[in-house]
């Protein structure tokens, strides 16, 4: 056909909060048409799925575990953003299993609007109890009227 392929490397700033499916179009970087120009270059972004979060639109969501004494008492912990802060969170005593907290403006930025974080809890019971801490359970249990 009269076409000479060969591979080069073109260099792009990958826009902030771009998603799977978003396309960049590069002027004049495409294959050169027959007896005229070349044409562009579209490039479709497929974003890798991330181990901690999880996005949706402009919001991101995440799941931290807590501990039971958390969970009961409250407590305050730090969560990590995408913009790798750290941020307190306070988990208000009698928090349960799956509860979910907004973060206001710490999700994906795009086009001068930001999204939320939100954490959801998971509540980890110890799979295993010192002879103490057991009885320590067990006395808190009676005393609070929960079966066992």
């Amino acid at each position: 056909t009269g076409q000479n392929r060969e591979p080069r490397q073109n260099g792009i700033t990958v826009p902030a909060g771009v998603d799977t499916g978003s396309k960049l179009r590069l002027s004049g970087q495409g294959e050169p048409v027959p007896g005229g120009t070349a044409g562009d270059l579209i490039v479709t972004f497929k974003v890798k799925a991330h181990h901690f979060f999880r996005r949706d639109g402009l919001d991101v969501h995440c799941t931290v575990p807590i501990n039971l004494a958390q969970a009961t008492l409250g407590s305050r912990i730090r969560v990590r953003t995408v913009d790798d802060k750290k941020v307190a969170l306070k988990i208000p005593p009698g928090t349960q299993s799956s509860t979910r907290f907004r973060i206001p403006g710490q999700g994906i930025e795009k086009s001068g609007r930001r999204g939320d974080q939100y954490v959801q809890v998971r509540v980890e019971v110890p799979e295993q109890l010192t002879p103490e801490a057991e009885q320590t359970l067990r006395t808190f249990a009676e005393k609070s009227g929960l079966k066992y």
